[in-house]
C-alpha cells in the first residue's frame, strides 16, 4: 500500500508541474486530461479536487492575459 501512496504522491506533484507549466488554452486542456487520468487511476479524492481547482485558477490567469 505504501507503494501506491508513493506513486500517487509522485503523480500529484507531476500534475502540479503540468498545470503550472501551462501557457495556452491548449495546454490547459492537456492538464485537464492529465487530471482525468489521475482520477481514473487513484479515484475521486481530495487531491483530485485540489488539482481541478488549481487548474481552474491557472486557466483564469491565462484567459486574463489574452
Amino acid at each position: 500500500i505504501s507503494y501506491i501512496i508513493a506513486n500517487m504522491k509522485e503523480a500529484y506533484v507531476k500534475a502540479i508541474n503540468v498545470i503550472m507549466s501551462c501557457e495556452t488554452s491548449q495546454h490547459i486542456i492537456t492538464a485537464y486530461n492529465y487530471i482525468h487520468n489521475f482520477r481514473v487511476l487513484y479515484g475521486e479524492s481530495e487531491l483530485t479536487k485540489r488539482l481541478m481547482e488549481r487548474c481552474a485558477m491557472r486557466r483564469t490567469m491565462i484567459e486574463e492575459k489574452i
